[in-house]
Order: C-alpha cells, then structure tokens, then sequence
C-alpha cells in the first residue's frame, strides 16, 4: 500500500506564504538599511571620532570629516553660519533645538556659541536636521539676493514659525 502525502489544507498554506512574505518584507528592508553608505545615522559617529579637519571655510575655520562626509546642502549651510555669523546671529530655528540643546540661533545648530573666527568649533547638529539646513540655505540664498537680515528674519519666522518652538533669538538692530 503506497501512502500519498497530504496536501496541508488551503489555510495553513495560506499562513505559510504570509509568513514567508513578512519575512521577505523584513530582510529586504534590513538589506536597504544596510546598503545605505555614511547616512545620517552615521554622520553622529564621525562627528564623535572627527580627526583631522579637511577643508577650511572662508574665514579660515576647517570643517569636520562628519560635515565632509554630509551631502553638499548640509556641507554649504555649516560654511555659510561659520563665514556669516552677522546673518545667522539674528535668524532663530524653529526645530526645538532651543530646548533640547541650548540653542541661541540657527547658527548654534553648525557653530556652537563663543566659537571665534581665528577659533571656530562645529556643532553637529545641523548635519542630522533637515530643518536646520533648509532655514540656513533660505537665509544664504535671500543674502545673496542682497535682503537686509530684517527681510530674512521676518521670512524665517514666517515660514518656520509655526512648525516648532523657536530659540530665544533677539531682532536684528535697524
């Protein structure tokens, strides 16, 4: 007597191939993790080992490997807070970092405060906050357009404001 083997009935199978595709769902999105060449996730760990500096902004300060190794809006918002600390100063970010790091400005996101220009120390912040980036951009971008910092702050405020706490940041004089 020659035994045949069941087929399992139709909702087993059904559990199997789910449970097949919720694996196949999981390692996919682990492999994509993976294969993600120095991210954001990473830049914390650069910032943490920086050696030595590689490239120096105009007014002499050299930026870290982990701003480096950042995508080029990032690498232009960090050499923009160090070279115009007359714009920055005066723009508040609205990204909450006033309360979880002590923020003055959104020039303390790149350049922590006391930094000098013959001294100029980086802030990683900025290199992981997108938010960070796009108001230091909008403040370069409407500077070069020739916009007073009273133009530029009365944007950033209108446009950032409402998104997040703002630091404690004084109108510009004038």
């Amino acid at each position: 007597m020659e035994r045949t083997r069941k087929k399992p009935p139709p909702r087993r199978r059904t559990s199997l191939i789910l449970v097949l595709a919720a694996a196949a769902t999981v390692l996919a999105g682990l492999a994509i993790i993976v294969a993600v060449p120095a991210g954001w996730g990473q830049l914390a760990d650069l910032a943490a080992n920086d050696g030595p500096e590689q490239a120096a902004t105009e007014s002499g300060g050299a930026l870290p490997r982990y701003v480096l190794a950042a995508p080029r809006d990032v690498q232009e918002a960090y050499r923009f807070a160090a070279e115009r600390p007359d714009v920055m100063s005066w723009i508040p970010c609205y990204c909450g970092c006033g309360g979880h790091s002590g923020h003055r400005s959104a020039r303390n996101c790149f350049v922590k405060e006391g930094s000098t220009p013959s001294d100029v120390q980086f802030d990683p912040h900025g290199a992981g906050c997108s938010m960070c980036v796009s108001i230091a951009l909008t403040a370069k971008s409407m500077t070069e357009e020739g916009r007073s910092v009273r133009d530029i702050r009365a944007y950033i405020d209108s446009q950032y404001g409402s998104l997040g706490p703002g630091t404690d940041t004084p109108l510009p004089p004038g």
